[in-house]
């Protein structure tokens, strides 16, 4: 059908293609599919026009689909109101579609019956500053989706990337442990907890994305986590105060932590353990290459300018990366680079602490 008609367009005089035809064309080809995928990545791709500012709604959009008056048009608009959970609209344009004699396939016209997976899984990169989350439906017809969110914990759990694969869950796990390197683990997690994580990921930082791709895949990705149970819980990052001295506590009692048991350095301590609440999910005994950088910049100032002792911050973190590491079970190449971090760092610090120092004491 789709071919037929870019064939006639095709021929000698007769005017380009507008862009509705192209429209029309690719939507045709995608219903003569099989599979549902490449039909829903056009109508992810029409859906990412009604984000940010200024974008028309919806409501416009199915209008302008409308406008078209055609079956291919038509289609696209009920698969639109299935994602965009329009009851109304659903119902009027099954009416339309069925006084028209409309052929639809069943995986469309039975969209809303999409059952979510009972399965969800989390994958996470030793630093925890990145997680996966990965779950799953079944869409009638017994099409398996899989949607595949990033979140970047360094930016406060923000959903940064994803797409939506035809596969089943348990296939495309295998497949990110893989992408996400050696030191990737696994973990499974209810599936109303992912679906909390995974919106509370989407409302952060709206039109803050950069990858044309990414912005498509959000709306086909909202209307898969919506399917999960409700009422999950996202956890809190934020460590509170007697979490973080029980962290000091048990760190002090160790080994490493014995030389800086005194009341004098226990300031630079608390105030080390607090600056690592920017370490991905914000425990301060993990610390990546990147985050020592970061609490060593003296451009940044994660330190307390005024704490005592701050020139010996980059000794003591020397010691919090080896108990840390140690008590997460991170293999020691990992602590190496963290360590060396360290080593890179240490002299603008304690140069910018001095000049501080300094400034202090001058007279004027």
């Amino acid at each position: 059908m789709a071919k037929s008609r870019k064939k006639q367009r095709g021929d000698a005089g007769q005017p380009a293609p507008t862009p509705e035809e192209h429209l029309v064309d690719a939507l045709g080809a995608a219903l003569d599919n099989p599979s549902p995928g490449p039909l829903l990545a056009i109508l992810g791709m029409l859906l990412s026009a009604t984000r940010g500012e200024g974008a028309p709604p919806v409501a416009e959009l199915v209008r302008n689909l409308s406008d078209i008056g055609r079956p291919e048009s038509t289609a696209a608009s009920l698969g639109i109101a299935t994602l965009t959970g329009d009851v109304e609209l659903r119902s009027r344009l099954r009416r339309e579609i069925g006084a028209a004699g409309q052929v639809l396939p069943r995986w469309l016209a039975e969209l809303d019956r999409t059952e979510p997976g009972d399965r969800a899984v989390e994958i996470s990169t030793a630093y925890g500053d990145v997680d996966h989350l990965l779950v799953s439906a079944t869409v009638p017809g017994g099409h398996p989706l899989t949607a595949v969110v990033r979140v970047d914990n360094e930016l406060g759990a923000v959903a940064t990337d994803g797409f939506l694969a035809e596969q089943p869950l348990d296939a495309v796990v295998p497949q990110i442990l893989e992408d996400t390197g050696p030191d990737a683990a696994a973990r499974d997690l209810p599936t109303a907890d992912a679906r909390a994580r995974i919106e509370a990921a989407l409302r952060e930082l709206p039109g803050s994305d950069r990858d044309e791709g990414w912005i498509e895949q959000r709306a086909l990705i909202t209307w898969l986590a919506g399917l999960l149970p409700p009422g999950g819980e996202v956890p809190d990052s934020e460590l509170s105060d007697d979490e973080l001295d029980g962290i000091a506590q048990h760190f002090l009692n160790s080994s490493s932590g014995i030389a800086w048991s005194t009341d004098d350095l226990r300031p630079l301590l608390d105030d080390v353990l607090a600056s690592a609440s920017g370490n991905g999910r914000g425990d301060p005994l993990i610390w990546s290459p990147h985050n020592v950088q970061r609490v060593l910049d003296p451009e940044l100032w994660f330190l307390d300018a005024e704490t005592p002792y701050l020139e010996r911050a980059p000794e003591l973190l020397r010691d919090l990366v080896r108990y840390g590491h140690a008590e997460r079970g991170l293999r020691p190449e990992l602590t190496t680079l963290a360590l060396a971090a360290v080593d890179a760092s240490v002299t603008a610090f304690v140069a910018a602490v001095r000049r501080l120092a300094e400034a202090d004491s001058d007279p004027e």
